[in-house]
């Protein structure tokens, strides 16, 4: 019994102890839903949300479920370094289920004041050591740029991210680093997109920069796409922040290279539906047009429907001087056609959305109509047919004026005028005698008054001999 009672005691002292090691390390075991746990149905629809954390280069997908958490709130999430403070920085959105989503995790909380406070003295202490280590790179003369430090392993380790054109040889800084800090140290090297990205800016757009805000994939962005899109090639207006090829360069390729496939090829020689041949000079992507240099030296605008044929290697020769060459581009050829077609094609899609709407109302109504009261309609039928008849008598009750009927006048200057005509031309002109100025006429009078005065004054005197 004794030893039962031991055992016993022995078991409930390693509980208490496991149980204490959980509480002291609540967020040491990531809360991820994986296949063995997961309650999920295929196509169920989650709600989701983009969580980044400082100093991360990318932004994360958490479960936000029936929580309401606003942009830019602070949370505790589980990151790949630990758990730590985190910002949304997307709305919500909506996904379907499906297995290949797994590992998922969740928001944990809301941040409170003493994680936040937290975060800073972490932060403070990530600067003190950041110093620290560009003291000891200046010291071993190393050819590398420290970007940032940052705790991982709930402070048992500490990561140095860096840039350098070459590999380095940084074992010296390392023995430093750990006699220094007494911890475990790692050194890791990253591209220049992804400092920027986990420093964040401002773009020359005037916003935030797109790899430190929502991008979760840089991409492969070349100097093809600046050249697709018809943009000059500076490179000082091409590149970033980071000083490599903006990334939005990739955002609108696709599109430009869809309207590129309706236009000719720059360069090339064609013919057009009106018969003009000649040599495109320039394309207008977004437009849809291209300008042509006819071989009777003029410069045309065209749409791009009015191409016809593109000629072969040795098909068709072009000349290689003009005495003038005119421009002609004010015009775009095929533009009328082009806007109707466009208009046709507007009222088809008009009268398809107005079927679409009639169909909605009328199974809206049905769908309505269950759970409102019966209603006895054959009142409102007969009012609509009184009204309509209503309508009928008065149309053919009121017939409209004959205007060549009406006996026209003539006025003193030859003129034929209507009687309607006349009658107003009579009211005007009696409103015109009727109407005075009160104090028009003691105005003529003053000035009349002046007007002989000055005379007087102005008489040459009498001349006298004496």
């Amino acid at each position: 019994m004794n030893d039962i009672q031991e055992n016993t005691g022995e078991n409930n002292h390693q509980d208490e102890i496991k149980t204490e090691k959980r509480k002291k390390n609540k967020f040491a075991v990531k809360e991820e839903i994986t296949e063995d746990n997961c309650k999920f149905t295929e196509g169920q629809i989650l709600r989701f949300v983009r969580v980044r954390f400082p100093g991360h280069a990318k932004s994360y997908a958490f479960l936000l479920g029936q929580r309401n958490l606003a942009y830019g709130k602070k949370v505790m999430a589980m990151s790949d370094r630990g758990m730590a403070v985190g910002y949304i920085n997307s709305f919500p959105y909506e996904l379907a289920f499906h297995k290949d989503m797994l590992p998922l995790r969740s928001i944990t909380k809301a941040a409170t004041e003493d994680d936040i406070s937290n975060e800073i003295d972490i932060y403070k202490k990530q600067k003190e050591i950041e110093t620290l280590c560009q003291n000891l790179i200046e010291k071993h003369k190393l050819d590398m740029n420290l970007t940032h430090v940052e705790f991982t392993q709930f402070g048992k380790k500490v990561v140095f991210y860096f840039v350098a054109p070459a590999r380095v040889d940084f074992r010296g800084l390392v023995k430093d680093l750990v006699s220094e800090l007494k911890l475990r140290i790692e050194l890791r090297q990253i591209s220049v997109r992804d400092r920027a990205a986990s420093q964040g800016a401002i773009g020359p757009c005037g916003r935030e920069l797109c790899c430190s805000s929502f991008l979760s994939k840089y991409g492969n962005v070349s100097i093809k796409m600046a050249k697709n899109q018809n943009l000059s090639l500076n490179y000082s207006k091409l590149n970033g922040v980071c000083g490599q090829l903006k990334c939005c360069l990739q955002y609108e390729d696709e599109v430009y290279a869809q309207k590129r496939k309706k236009l000719p090829q720059e360069g090339s020689l064609i013919k057009t539906k009106n018969g003009d041949s000649g040599k495109v000079k320039k394309l207008n992507i977004l437009s849809q047009q291209f300008d042509l240099l006819t071989d009777k030296g003029r410069i045309k605008r065209y749409t791009h429907d009015q191409l016809s044929k593109t000629y072969k290697n040795g098909e068709y020769k072009f000349p290689t001087h003009f005495d003038n060459i005119s421009d002609e581009t004010a015009t775009v050829v095929g533009l009328n056609d082009l806007e109707a077609k466009k208009t046709r094609q507007f009222e088809k899609d008009m009268d398809k959305l107005k079927l679409k709407a009639k169909q909605y109302a009328h199974e809206a109504i049905e769908d309505i109509s269950d759970f409102l009261p019966p209603r006895d309609r054959s009142d409102d039928l007969k009012q609509i047919k009184q009204e309509q008849e209503q309508e009928k008598l008065k149309s053919s009750t009121q017939l409209p004026e004959d205007k060549s009927t009406q006996t026209p006048q003539r006025d003193d200057h030859g003129t034929t005028q209507n009687s309607d005509e006349m009658q107003s031309k009579d009211k005007d002109d009696r409103a015109k005698k009727t109407y005075r100025h009160p104090k028009k006429k003691n105005y003529n009078r003053r000035n009349n008054h002046s007007k002989g005065s000055s005379r007087r004054n102005n008489k040459k005197p009498n001349s006298s001999k004496d």
